[in-house]
């Protein structure tokens, strides 16, 4: 995907096109290897990233849903997505998880991760959402896009992922009221 293409979006994923999950997994695998914080290493092998997008995909598809994808992009290539997973038990069906918010490294700059957080915000105040939490491993740069977001850390778990031999970073948990 080149700078100048158009890129819509954000989009709600209501009923799964049968490309998303591949679509998906390619981005994922995008980011992946440009180093973000995926949870993957940059040598996860295609079929376990391939696993993970067709399992969010599956969980989109179900009734209820178990997570919530929004996506950007031009045709079947995603520039972006959004991953959001409602709270499960009684006493945490008012909240959920931001669990991946995905942009592609060639369009960074565009602010489709901005457009992307403000929709699966909204989004979630529309489902009676009025919590939303998220977990993330330590960088100034994708820390502070949150905080200054309306997102506040709620603590910090020093050295706890290792995104590669011999390199700790801390998982941060932030959390924003709807």
């Amino acid at each position: 995907m080149t700078e100048a293409e158009f890129i819509s979006g954000p989009h709600r994923v209501d009923q799964p096109h049968p490309e998303l999950a591949q679509a998906l997994a390619d981005l994922l695998g995008r980011v992946t290897v440009a180093g973000g914080a995926t949870g993957f290493t940059a040598d996860a092998e295609l079929e376990t990233l391939t696993t993970t997008a067709q399992e969010i995909v599956d969980d989109a598809s179900t009734r209820p849903k178990r997570r919530h994808v929004l996506t950007a992009g031009k045709q079947h290539t995603l520039a972006g997505a959004v991953v959001l997973r409602p709270g499960e038990l009684p006493v945490e069906r008012h909240r959920a998880e931001l669990e991946w918010l995905l942009v592609d490294p060639q369009v960074v700059e565009r602010g489709i991760g901005a457009q992307l957080l403000d929709a699966a915000e909204s989004h979630a105040r529309a489902l009676g959402t009025t919590r939303l939490q998220l977990r993330m491993r330590s960088a100034p740069d994708s820390e502070g896009f949150y905080t200054e977001r309306g997102w506040t850390e709620r603590g910090r778990w020093p050295g706890s992922l290792l995104v590669g031999e011999g390199e700790p970073r801390d998982e941060v948990w932030l959390t924003r009221d709807l």
